[in-house]
């Protein structure tokens, strides 16, 4: 019987080398939406300790170029980083990203989903379709369009997508149908992805289960904070570092027969 050999992989020496520097960046480019606060902020900085080039990008210039001053601090090589303003709903900001992104750098290895927005909203609201469709914009139709635009790229680089999701994708709670049906949609869209990009592209999520943001400690009291925590098998609440751990793992060679995954990064919450 005939076997192909193509569909195997020989490991070797180098490779188990390898896995000493799975985590070294040097060289890569790395894109993170909503990178200018929170979970996104935490992850455009561990790439750039880790020796990437990366770009930073939000809505508020403010917020970005601040975000963007520290990540050049925490750069081992002082690497400068790619600040980009824009609304990510709109199709000229999302080009002008790809294009400023392959300009200044000239490739693209590592697509960062992470630009997301959380907003309550009952069925039974009268605005519940706007909020619907508010969300639908940002949370899924934003990241596949920028998917689109970098597949030439990502192709290119052998490169990898990591979308954040969240546990809300499948643990439904009171005015979150909008926000939970979103992350849903992401988790099939990553699985569909994977299906249509490999083998030259990569394609995972995240699904952070309760992280210490603004937006949390806004939304939530110290007292709730800490009752998530005492049924959280880790008995903590996460931080931003936690999630960007698990992107930076998934977009390693440590990953590297790793595709449409889904991660779940919640200290065990949904156990």
């Amino acid at each position: 019987m005939y076997i192909n050999a193509s569909i195997y992989y020989d490991i070797n020496n180098d490779d188990y080398e390898e896995v000493k520097n799975s985590r070294n960046f040097t060289g890569k480019v790395v894109l993170v939406t909503g990178s200018s606060s929170g979970i996104g902020e935490g992850i455009v900085k561990l790439f750039s300790i880790l020796g990437a080039h990366v770009v930073v990008t939000g809505r508020r210039a403010d917020e970005v170029h601040k975000v963007a001053q520290e990540v050049q601090k925490v750069s081992p090589k002082g690497l400068k980083p790619l600040a980009v303003i824009g609304d990510l709903t709109k199709t000229e900001d999302l080009e002008g990203l790809v294009n400023q992104t392959i300009d200044t750098f000239g490739q693209l290895d590592v697509l960062v989903n992470n630009a997301g927005i959380s907003l309550s909203a009952s069925i039974r609201d009268a605005n519940f379709t706007q909020t619907f469709d508010q969300i639908f914009n940002v949370n899924l139709r934003a990241g596949l369009q920028l998917i689109q635009l970098t597949i030439p790229y990502l192709q290119h680089t052998n490169g990898t997508i990591i979308s954040t999701s969240s546990i809300a994708s499948y643990l439904p709670r009171k005015a979150q149908l909008a926000y939970g049906a979103s992350k849903a949609a992401v988790d099939y869209a990553t699985k569909a992805l994977a299906v249509e990009l490999g083998p030259n592209i990569r394609v995972n999520a995240i699904n952070p289960g309760a992280i210490l943001t603004e937006p949390l400690r806004k939304l939530l009291t110290p007292e709730e904070l800490a009752a998530i925590a005492s049924v959280t098998p880790l008995k903590r609440i996460g931080q931003p570092l936690d999630i960007a751990k698990g992107v930076a793992f998934l977009a390693s060679t440590d990953a590297q027969f790793i595709t449409g995954a889904n991660l779940v990064i919640d200290g065990g919450l949904v156990i």
